[in-house]
């Protein structure tokens, strides 16, 4: 074989070794299903090899070949450090943008949203319902509240301090982080001035939250949110007991004894949060109350009533005197009478 040949010979292997990595170059990095609808959501724990993650994008269509795909990204993307996490590609996602993703931490983000008057149990379960921690790690932060970023809460746990919004987190969000997140939204709202209001009625930052959470269960009503708190304060100064229902709710909640409906007998459910056998305050809120609630608690209307019976309508009749709060009573079952009674709308 004359040498001109052989030189012949080498550059046409060399041309088609360039032309095939090109190729191949622009085939690995080519989406592998462009016209595919729907997204797709990975979530790669921490710890996960690399390896397994390129497995993983070929087996959920994202990368064309396993193999291929690591050795681009270990070559031409000089193997940069992917994050952990949850992920959701788009059905003609190229292997680059799928790389970027994990190499910025691109995760997706859930929005949690904690209506007002949730529980601390209620409240758990909607993270939970998404992904986001477990049930007991979420039970532990919220007895550390020491723990927690801040000045300590004088409180035993974090119930009523857990601030209802609307959060955004991610599945790899430590459970403390996200309790600490809340209780610092409860300590933006509860200022300095409602701390003041609390102190002049002689109440601790815990008493307050405590008739806070009362508040927020009796009524969704603005203008009656601190005509409930004083008709409480009221009660308390005179040393009335309370008899609040959705205190004995609480107490039934706590034993799993709830049953969606509350009964007169079970009015004498034996727990300290039942306020029709114990005077005084709960041990503590009963629900997380929102910023309404909180500063109802601390600016009573001026009002010397002492009862209140719900109207059938969402709203309330209030009472100064066990007479007339009898009478309130009756009035409302009237109203319930005639609201059975009335035709239906056509």
């Amino acid at each position: 074989m004359s040498r001109h040949r052989g030189r012949r010979i080498v550059f046409v292997l060399g041309l088609l070794a360039t032309v095939a990595l090109a190729t191949g170059y622009r085939w690995i990095r080519a989406p592998r299903r462009p016209g595919a609808a729907g997204r797709v959501v990975i979530e790669f724990p921490i710890g996960t090899p690399t390896r397994q993650i390129f497995r993983t994008l070929h087996a959920k269509g994202i990368a064309r070949d396993a193999i291929l795909a690591e050795i681009y990204y270990r070559v031409f993307r000089h193997g940069v450090p992917l994050r952990a996490g949850e992920y959701s590609f788009s059905p003609g996602e190229t292997l680059d943008r799928a790389i970027d993703l994990l190499e910025r931490g691109e995760v997706v983000r859930h929005v949690v949203i904690v209506p007002e008057g949730s529980t601390n149990a209620e409240c758990f379960a909607l993270f939970v319902q998404q992904g986001i921690g477990t049930e007991q790690g979420f039970h532990r932060a919220s007895r550390e509240p020491n723990l927690l970023p801040g000045p300590p809460l004088p409180t035993p746990d974090l119930e009523g301090f857990l601030f209802p919004d609307t959060y955004v987190v991610t599945r790899s969000t430590p459970t403390r982080e996200v309790v600490a997140t809340m209780v610092e939204n409860f300590r933006r709202h509860f200022t300095p001035e409602l701390a003041r209001r609390a102190e002049g009625l002689g109440l601790a930052i815990r008493d307050a939250v405590t008739v806070a959470s009362l508040v927020e269960k009796e009524t969704s009503l603005p203008d009656e949110r601190p005509h409930v708190a004083a008709v409480y304060l009221n009660r308390l100064k005179l040393g009335m007991r309370l008899q609040c229902d959705p205190t004995v709710i609480y107490a039934l909640q706590e034993r799993h004894e709830w049953t969606g409906h509350l009964r007169r007998s079970d009015l004498e459910v034996d727990s300290p949060y039942n306020t029709y056998l114990y005077a005084g305050l709960p041990p503590g809120p009963i629900c997380n109350p929102g910023a309404a609630a909180l500063e109802a608690a601390v600016t009573p209307a001026p009002s010397a009533d002492l009862y209140f019976v719900a109207r059938g309508d969402g709203g309330h009749y209030f009472s100064r005197t066990y007479a007339d709060h009898l009478a309130m009573i009756a009035k409302s079952r009237a109203n319930a009478a005639d609201a059975e009674a009335a035709p239906l709308p056509h």
